[in-house]
């Protein structure tokens, strides 16, 4: 019955791939059809794999990240080798076709030698297909998005192929089974399989030629959409069933083993239509299957060792080999290796002199200034860089590139001290402080934050160690802050009460409230609030000021023209423009209800000075 069902399940979305495309507008028709050829093995990576691979995902910085041995899957796919090839091919830019889009798309991921007529998957003929999920969705946690419409899973099948596949384990049927029966496909055959292997769970082995197109897809599927709650680790070992309806995954096993697993990617090496299909399949959805451009990492992830094999790279024996490196003398300098380029670091008076290489034959070395390349490695090996001590600078000295110190503060400059990479000589220079956006020296407030900085107490620390935030709003309780430490800091009355009761005592600007409703300068907002959070409007700060300056008299006439009467803080406004703190927005304009940026308070404080 589950078999049954397993065949209703996949004829429901079968589909016949027609000769008319669908309509998928500029992004189909801009895409060139696979030229490979299948079975013709691959002997050269193409221009667009080269290209993908740049930075820490270069092959050689990537086959110096561990993998594991681990006999469970979940352990396997958390290490730092396969977290880095997961990162590389979900983190592209990747824009998966819609599931109605892929099974026309087959006309150029799989085409072969010109023709827009796909070829089957398991059995290289040509005819009606459906879409078929390497890694079966009763298996998987996916139905139609996310792996289940990603082009390097999917494949056009034979539907009756496909039936007889069903959702069975992949493995070695004809090798070990006595008894089993054969799909044949215009009289060829195309699957071994036996449905009772394992406790009813079947296996099922495809032709000598699709072994390795299985076993590096199945691996792409694991690495990419393996999840860290055990979602899709059922690879080669049987897991607990997650998910629900149609993104059930039962937790049977997928491929019969490991060992299967590389034996099936060893038997059928990558063709250049393989190769061809990623080129065309990142042309569309925007990344690689990574273990078809570079099967040798099908061994690295797992932790074995790779076999003497043809690849698309032709690294499969280098990507064994181990370099290490020597500085000579030790003290001459550092030699760091990253994959196969090792990086010279000669001390202050010393310079690069040479290598040599142990054993002399071992690889090709090339030299580019202070990094050597190390290519066509044929055995472990071990390059000595030599040093040599430089002759003495006189007055031509090479200063590196420096280090801090002593680090700037608020308060004091830093220092930064440079060395001689020639002599040693050391020279230092002062570093003053900065916030980071308050670096233009033409910005209107650029004196005036410097200034408050300087004085005694600093008028503002800013908004942390290295930020002013000068575009910022600044409320009342900073406003009055500022004025507060402008004038000294001052200490306020015996009377410590206040009947604001949104100031408590533990805010920053306590004593400043205290002191400026001691002195008049502000009345609150109400008679039991502040409204410390509130922005502090311009209004509000001319009338601060004023008020700090015992309410001087005013006698010139008001130049604003949205001033009325009324305007309670007329006078101060008046008085302020009067001494030049404030010069108003523009055109006859001072805008009083609009706020006040923390930039611009200080530098009413600079002017009032």
């Amino acid at each position: 019955m589950k078999r049954m069902m397993s065949l209703l399940r996949r004829q429901r979305s079968a589909e016949i791939c027609g000769a008319v495309l669908m309509s998928l507008g500029l992004a189909l028709s801009a895409n060139t059809p696979n030229p490979g050829v299948r079975h013709e093995t691959a002997g050269q990576l193409s221009d667009a794999a080269r290209a993908y691979y740049t930075g820490e995902y270069e092959i050689e910085a990537l086959s110096t990240l561990p993998g594991s041995s681990s006999e469970d899957p979940a352990e396997v796919w958390a290490s730092p080798l396969s977290k880095a090839l997961r990162t590389l091919m979900t983190e592209s830019e990747i824009t998966l076709p819609s599931y109605s889009e892929t099974l026309s798309l087959f006309a150029v991921t799989d085409a072969s030698r010109g023709s827009s007529e796909p070829l089957l998957f398991y059995s290289d003929s040509r005819g009606a297909c459906q879409r078929g999920r390497i890694w079966p969705d009763e298996r998987g946690n996916f139905f139609q998005d996310g792996v289940g419409r990603d082009l390097h899973h999917l494949r056009p099948v034979n539907t009756g192929v496909n039936g007889a596949r069903s959702s069975l384990c992949f493995g070695n049927v004809r090798e070990e089974l006595q008894q089993y029966e054969t799909y044949f496909l215009n009289e060829t055959p195309v699957l071994w399989y036996q449905t009772d292997w394992n406790n009813w769970k079947g296996l099922v082995e495809v032709r000598d030629e699709v072994k390795g197109d299985v076993a590096r897809i199945l691996l792409y599927v694991w690495t990419a959409y393996g999840g860290p709650g055990g979602e899709n680790q059922n690879l080669w070992k049987d897991q607990q069933a997650s998910g629900t309806g149609v993104e059930l995954n039962d937790g049977q096993r997928v491929i019969e083993s490991k060992k299967c697993l590389l034996e099936w990617c060893r038997l059928d090496p990558v063709d250049t239509w393989e190769l061809g299909r990623n080129d065309a399949v990142q042309s569309i959805q925007g990344n690689r299957n990574v273990f078809i451009d570079y099967p040798e990492l099908c061994w690295l992830v797992l932790g074995e060792e790779i076999p003497d094999m043809p690849t698309p790279s032709g690294l499969a024996q280098s990507l064994n080999r181990v370099v290490t490196a020597v500085a000579d003398p030790e003290e001459g300098g550092t030699v760091t290796v990253r994959g196969r380029t090792v990086t010279a670091e000669p001390k202050p008076g010393y310079e690069i002199a040479g290598w040599t290489l142990n054993p002399e034959n071992a690889a090709t070395v090339t030299q580019r200034e202070n990094c050597f390349v190390l290519e066509n490695l044929q055995a472990d090996c071990c390059l000595q860089v030599h040093f040599a001590l430089q002759p003495p600078c006189a007055d031509q000295h090479v200063w590196d590139a420096g280090v801090i110190s002593r680090v700037p503060t608020q308060r004091l400059p830093g220092e930064k001290s440079y060395t001689c990479t020639r002599c040693g000589a050391v020279r230092s220079e002062e570093i003053p402080f900065r916030f980071e956006d308050v670096e233009d020296e033409q910005a209107y407030y650029f004196a005036p934050v410097y200034w408050a900085l300087q004085e005694e107490p600093p008028i503002t620390c800013g908004t942390d160690e290295t930020h002013f935030s000068p575009g910022q709003i600044c409320t009342r309780a900073e406003a009055v802050t500022f004025l507060w430490r402008a004038a000294g800091a001052p200490e306020p009355g015996t009377n410590t009460s206040i009947r604001f009761q949104d100031v408590p005592e533990w805010a920053y600007y306590r004593k400043a409230v205290l002191w400026a409703w001691e002195s008049r300068i502000t009345l609150g907002t109400s008679d039991k609030y502040f409204s410390p959070q509130a922005p502090c409007t311009r209004a509000q700060a001319m009338t601060f000021f004023w008020r700090a300056a015992k309410r001087p008299q005013v006698s010139a006439s008001c130049p604003f023209e949205d001033l009325n009467d009324a305007e309670e803080a007329r006078d101060a406004i008046i008085w302020a423009y009067s001494r030049k703190i404030t010069n108003g927005t523009a055109d006859n304009r001072f805008s009083p209800n609009a706020v006040c940026t923390r930039a611009q308070m200080m530098t009413f404080l600079y002017r009032a000075s």
